[in-house]
């Protein structure tokens, strides 16, 4: 029969005058308690249940105890940042958000240049269920949707990613090509451009819209757009091909007239 233990390591675990080592000390104790948690799960779950009965410093032990089990589990990451913050500790609330993130995300990348662009779905949906307004693992989720012509759900991520981050400009020249694809060139226009307001050298943002105005037969508009475009990029053989092409079609309709 085990004997229970009169010593509560969580509270001891609060306690200032408690040495670094004796974490460790206590956590083989805890172990040997048959009605305490033993897994990270386990610790992940006391923990939530203290924080929930509003014993926010026993949580966050708890949740250092599942830390110390699995340290690459952003689900402990994203509960001692629910922890901090509660305890009005915004700094290491930040500190740990930006750990919770990071894991999956990372994972996700890697997954990326493996090729594996299922697995990295799976990560950077992870990485949403922490930070759902995550811009880069929105903008990596759209463009593997867009790759696999799934349209519909690649605008869903890339629109909610520019919404996250108004401010970044590769989004919406990402947008634009979307909506070029999916014949809607308003839309494509209004992106192209709020990239190019975003950063005047946005040499894709250009290309983008030079093409869709020679679609409209635009040649005058198309061809100063291309101008631009080769200022930024003055060997780009797109560029180079668009304003011939422009000017081509400008020449025709001056001889007509």
């Amino acid at each position: 029969m085990v004997r229970r233990s009169s010593t509560n390591p969580i509270r001891l675990l609060r306690s200032p005058f408690v040495l670094p080592r004796t974490f460790f000390l206590l956590f083989f104790i805890w172990q040997g308690c048959s009605d305490t948690p033993s897994t990270p799960e386990e610790y992940l779950a006391h923990g939530d249940a203290l924080l929930a009965n509003g014993q926010i410093a026993d949580a966050v032990a708890a949740y250092h105890m599942a830390r110390h089990q699995d340290t690459l589990n952003p689900q402990v990451y994203a509960s001692l940042s629910r922890a901090y913050a509660a305890q009005h500790k915004n700094g290491a609330a930040d500190r740990y958000l930006r750990r919770a993130m990071n894991i999956p995300y990372d994972r996700g990348v890697r997954a990326l240049e493996a090729g594996d662009d299922s697995l990295a779905i799976v990560a950077f949906e992870q990485t949403l269920e922490i930070f759902p307004r995550h811009p880069l693992a929105l903008i990596k989720l759209g463009t593997i949707f867009q790759a696999r012509q799934q349209f519909e759900q690649a605008q869903l991520y890339l629109e909610q990613a520019a919404a996250a981050n108004p401010q970044y400009n590769d989004t919406y020249i990402r947008l634009g090509q979307l909506y070029a694809m999916q014949n809607q060139p308003d839309n494509a226009k209004t992106a192209f451009n709020r990239a190019i307001e975003l950063d005047i050298n946005a040499f894709r943002a250009y290309i983008g819209l030079g093409q869709l105005l020679m679609d409209e037969r635009s040649w005058q508009a198309a061809y100063e757009i291309f101008e631009k475009a080769l200022l930024i990029d003055p060997q780009s053989p797109t560029a180079h091909s668009g304003l011939a092409k422009a000017m081509s079609n400008i020449n025709a309709q001056s001889a007509q007239r």
